[in-house]
């Protein structure tokens, strides 16, 4: 048998072994454990820390760039943001990030 033939026996040996182990891996029927309370009020923790870095962080590009924030003008910001972005943070807290001093 010739090398070609050889590496080709043994390619569809380790494709067979492969599809097996897939076909007969057994399954988890376990239904995934419910979030518990403390997990659902870490996440909502989250996402309002999520959104508050980033207004705070569009400040701060404001700022470098000799603008100063404004309500409209983070206003303006939001607003250009994708619809997919926007969903992932809280307006209210990405909005006091961007127009609210920290320092104050």
């Amino acid at each position: 048998m010739s090398i070609r033939g050889k590496v080709a026996a043994a390619s569809i040996v380790c494709a067979a072994v492969v599809a097996g182990l897939i076909l007969l891996w057994p399954a988890s029927n376990a239904a995934p454990a419910a979030p518990t309370s403390e997990q659902i009020k870490a996440s909502a923790q989250a996402r309002l820390d999520a959104a508050l870095k980033a207004g705070r962080e569009a400040r701060q590009v404001m700022l470098e760039t000799g603008k100063t924030p404004s309500d409209e003008l983070c206003q303006a910001v939001w607003d250009r943001k994708p619809r997919s972005e926007q969903q992932g943070l809280r307006y209210a807290m990405w909005m006091h990030g961007c127009a609210d001093d920290p320092h104050q």
